[in-house]
């Protein structure tokens, strides 16, 4: 007896049809993600400086964030890469941009789940001034029986001081 290799398609079906890639639109499976608009960002100047231009140390920025999920019963699995840049400024002798980024899992009413940090050390080679690079990160968040996937949000952001806080938003604001 021979099977039709429509049938062994359609039998394997059921084993993808938790899986969806973020950037396609798919908000009935995937929970959403976002950039922060003041997090995503980040100007670190030079400690004890006055913050102007020549005190800059680096700027990163988060660009973009793409992946899949993959929905089971009991959680939702994300494989998510975020696209970052980070620009060497001119105060930075040392040649890396030391900076912490995050994770946060929020829930249908906004309450913070969890929330990982993940430290990063970029490293410029001698005359490099720019650096553009994607991070793997996986996610998971168990499923409660009341929720479902498109009910969590996944956030993602610097870490930062309120002073470095408070200079990206007032720059935001001016642009």
């Amino acid at each position: 007896m021979r099977s039709s290799p429509l049938i062994a398609a359609l039998a394997l079906l059921p084993a993808f049809s938790g899986c969806a890639f973020l950037d396609e639109g798919s908000p009935d499976i995937c929970p959403s993600t976002a950039i922060l608009d003041g997090p995503g960002e980040l100007v670190r100047f030079a400690p004890g400086s006055a913050a102007s231009p020549a005190d800059v140390l680096f700027r990163t920025k988060m660009k973009a964030i793409s992946g899949v999920c993959d929905v089971d019963e009991k959680s939702v699995d994300m494989e998510l890469q975020i696209a970052m840049e980070v620009a060497r400024g001119p105060a930075n002798a040392k040649g890396e941009a030391s900076f912490v980024y995050f994770v946060a899992i929020l829930d249908k009413d906004k309450n913070v789940l969890t929330r990982t940090k993940f430290p990063m050390i970029a490293k410029f080679q001698r005359q490099e001034n720019a650096l553009d690079f994607s991070e793997a990160v996986t996610v998971t968040i168990p499923k409660k029986k009341e929720a479902l996937p498109k009910d969590y949000i996944v956030y993602m952001g610097f870490e930062m001081t309120p002073e470095e806080l408070a200079y990206n938003r007032k720059r935001q604001r001016d642009r």
